[in-house]
């Protein structure tokens, strides 16, 4: 997201592999054979082996399975008994299975060999120029570039986002335009890092902004491509309201005097016609088409257009609410798209349509963006109405552990823990806590016991009830209520002389 010249990241986008932190001792690989505590990482199909991974070989054969933990060593290589040292250094994952299989086949008619990344290498990388915090940061080969400028503290808004210098010693090894990845999603503005790099973030360079009826309104930094066409295909285009031939071009005039013209886009856009080239502090406005326009309203986790002045936090997480204009025939999609996108910690199973009926109450209409986005499912491409409140709420991250604990509240998700370790998190049951009848509630209802639970999700919250009576303590209670009462009753008898109550002379 583009935000006042700063660059957002949302944390999302890189579940795959941990946030780098602040330099810290490489940990040493696991001793072969034995099994690390780190899980198993999501790794890009171009992600290269190097000294330091940490690697699972598993051979199955028709009667037994061979497993083995190896580290590649600093001359690249793997051992793996009997078919001896073996380089995979510089090799993709896919690679270095077929390179393993070919060694292993000479030895084994019918074996599957399965070849896995358990733990990634880790290096430092530094961090200079325009960035929060510059310094020298441990990350893993698994992080990107993006990750390490987050864990800078982000670029300042003095910093340059498509100009960003990956060195490899003094020489400058590229140049990255994280501008590029933010708005259109282009991974090779966004590499591993590897050995031996450093990172430098420039001061920023010249920028136009862009306004009125364009998909991202802003302020945006010029590129190597310096003309209109690039910026616009870079930032999302017009908007569909835009009125094309009444665009107006502000621009700093060689007395420094600001000068504005009109320009037609419908003409300055077509084929074939020259290319408009930007300088600094150009401005673009764009005016919309003046109509009685359908809305929706859109809430939730959305990525926003980079000036949406409704813009607030749920969760810690940034959310929008803004209103959308409604062209007849959009559905789910369309104004997913006119919003930005959805963001990466959006809940795509629970988003949903709030329909107001003219004769009816208000409904609620569900639809499953995992099916719609993800799936293709276009079932769920629901068709819009004016006046629709499309809510997309934020994912739950949190695990909740109430009732007799020592210190309930809510915990992060950790995706590996059961039921019984968030029990410990919150301290663990106290003297009063029943956990036979302890119970565990997903965010779809289902209700389960503790020690019958399926694995954790987000959203679970964990009851442990109160025990009703405690064996002795409790019974030792009620035994002292019962002799106060009686000891009272007995110094009464004994100081009236007599029972305290008298039967009526009827009753006799």
């Amino acid at each position: 997201m583009i935000l006042c010249g700063t660059l957002v990241f949302p944390s999302a986008l890189w579940a795959q592999a941990p946030s780098p932190t602040a330099p810290s001792p490489a940990p040493a690989g696991p001793p072969a054979g034995t099994a690390p505590a780190q899980t198993r990482f999501m790794l890009s199909p171009d992600y290269r082996l190097g000294p330091g991974d940490t690697v699972e070989v598993v051979i199955a054969g028709r009667l037994d399975v061979a497993r083995q933990v190896l580290v590649v060593t600093p001359e690249g290589n793997v051992h793996l008994p009997p078919m001896g040292t073996i380089p995979v250094a510089g090799l993709t994952v896919a690679e270095a299975r077929k390179a393993l299989v070919e060694r292993v086949q000479p030895l084994f008619k019918f074996f599957d060999l399965t070849f896995t990344v358990l733990t990634a290498r880790a290096f430092e990388v530094t961090v200079s120029g325009e960035v929060e915090r510059p310094g020298t940061y441990a990350v893993t080969a698994t992080d990107r570039l993006a990750q390490v400028i987050t864990a800078a503290g982000g670029i300042t808004p003095r910093g340059s986002l498509r100009e960003i210098a990956v060195l490899r010693g003094t020489t400058v090894d590229r140049t990255v335009d994280l501008l590029r990845f933010a708005l259109r999603g282009d991974m090779s503005q966004n590499p591993y890092m590897s050995e031996g790099l450093a990172l430098y973030v420039p001061p920023r360079g010249p920028s136009v902004s862009l306004v009125g009826s364009v998909a991202r309104p802003g302020e945006y930094e010029i590129g190597e491509d310096r003309t209109l066409t690039a910026m616009l295909a870079l930032t999302g285009g017009l908007g569909y309201q835009a009125a094309l031939g009444e665009a107006r071009l502000t621009r700093v005039g060689p007395d420094n005097k600001k000068e504005t013209e009109g320009l037609d886009l419908a003409r300055a856009l077509a084929p074939g016609a020259p290319e408009l080239e930007l300088r600094r502090g150009d401005v673009l406005f764009v005016p919309p088409i003046a109509v009685l326009q359908d809305v929706v309203e859109v809430r939730g986790a959305f990525l926003g257009t980079g000036a949406d002045p409704g813009r607030t936090t749920t969760v810690g997480k940034q959310t929008l609410v803004a209103r959308i204009e409604l062209a007849a025939g959009d559905r789910i999609k369309d104004i997913v798209v006119k919003a930005g996108g959805v963001a990466p910690y959006a809940n795509f199973r629970r988003a949903f349509v709030e329909r107001g009926g003219i004769s009816g109450p208000r409904q609620t209409i569900p639809v499953d963006l995992q099916r719609l986005l993800v799936e293709k499912d276009e079932s769920q491409n629901l068709a819009l109405l004016n006046g629709d409140v499309f809510v997309v709420p934020v994912v739950e991250d949190k695990v909740y552990v109430t009732g007799n604990v020592r210190a309930p509240g809510a915990f992060d998700y950790r995706p590996f823990y059961s039921p019984k370790d968030y029990v410990l998190l919150a301290g663990g049951p106290d003297r009063r806590a029943k956990m036979s009848a302890a119970t565990v509630t997903f965010p779809n209802g289902k209700v389960y016991k503790l020690d019958e639970a399926p694995p954790v999700e987000p959203g679970v919250v964990m009851q442990v009830p109160e025990v009703l009576v405690k064996w002795y303590e409790d019974y030792l209670l009620i035994a002292s209520a019962v002799a106060s009462i009686v000891t009272a009753y007995t110094g009464l008898f004994i100081l009236f002389k007599g029972p305290l109550f008298v039967p009526a002379e009827g009753h006799r």
